[in-house]
C-alpha cells in the first residue's frame, strides 16, 4: 500500500513538470546535463574532454520536445555558475533582465520626440520614425537610439502603424477614429468553416420562409 501511495505520489509530482515556469524547466535541463560533473568532478586536466562528449550528445529541448545541443563554452558556463551557487539549480535559471519594460537607451528628450512624431504621422513605419528621429535629434545635437530600440519603444507603447483610410472624407476619418476607441471582438472556433456551420440553420430558416 505504501508502495503504491509513493508510486501516484511521484507520478504526480513528474507529471506537474509542465506547469513549471519557463525558468525552472531550463534550469532542470541544464542541472541534468551538468549533474555529472558536479557529483564526479574530472581529474585535473579531464574537463575540456568531459565537456565535449556532453557538448557531443543530443538533449530534449523542454519545450519543443526536439533534440538540441550546447556548446562547451555553455556548458563550461553552467558548470561553474552552480559551482559558485548555493542552489545550483536556481543559479541555472535565466536571469530576468533589470531593465525590462524599460528603455535606458531613449533620452527623455528622444521619447518626447518621438511621440510627437507619431501623433503626426501614424502611417509611417518605424524605419521611417526612426531616420527622421535621427534628424532631429542630430539638430539638437542629442543622441538618437538604434532602430530595434525605437522600434521596441513603438510596440511596447502601442503606437503601431496605422494605415490611412482608402477614403479621406470627413466621414470616412470619423469612422476609422470611432472604431479605435471601440472594442472590437472577433469569434474563436477551432476548426474551419465551424462558424459557417454554427450559422448555417439560421440562414437555411431564413431562406425556408422566404420561399414559405
Amino acid at each position: 500500500m505504501n508502495d503504491a501511495g509513493c508510486g501516484v505520489a511521484m507520478g504526480a509530482t513528474l507529471g506537474s513538470e509542465d506547469d513549471l515556469p519557463p525558468r525552472d524547466r531550463w534550469a532542470r535541463l541544464r542541472f541534468a546535463i551538468i549533474g555529472p560533473l558536479l557529483a564526479a568532478p574530472p581529474v585535473a586536466g579531464e574537463l575540456h574532454e568531459a565537456l565535449t562528449v556532453l557538448a557531443a550528445k543530443t538533449w530534449r529541448h523542454p519545450f519543443t520536445g526536439l533534440d538540441v545541443r550546447f556548446g562547451v563554452s555553455t556548458i563550461e558556463r553552467w558548470l561553474y555558475a552552480a559551482k559558485r551557487a548555493a542552489d545550483p539549480v536556481r543559479a541555472l535559471r535565466n536571469q530576468v533582465r533589470r531593465d525590462i519594460g524599460r528603455f535606458p537607451s531613449l533620452s527623455a528628450d528622444a521619447v518626447a520626440a518621438l511621440t510627437t512624431q507619431y501623433q503626426h504621422h501614424p502611417g509611417w513605419t518605424a524605419q521611417l520614425h526612426h531616420d527622421n528621429l535621427r534628424v532631429t535629434l542630430a539638430a539638437a545635437s542629442i543622441q538618437c537610439p538604434s532602430y530595434p530600440s525605437v522600434r521596441r519603444y513603438l510596440k511596447a507603447q502601442g503606437l503601431v502603424r496605422r494605415r490611412p483610410p482608402k477614403r479621406s472624407t470627413d466621414g470616412a476619418i470619423a469612422a476609422r477614429e470611432r472604431l479605435e476607441q471601440r472594442e472590437v471582438r472577433s469569434y474563436e472556433v477551432e476548426h474551419v468553416l465551424q462558424l459557417l456551420r454554427m450559422r448555417s440553420p439560421v440562414i437555411c430558416g431564413m431562406r425556408c420562409d422566404r420561399r414559405a
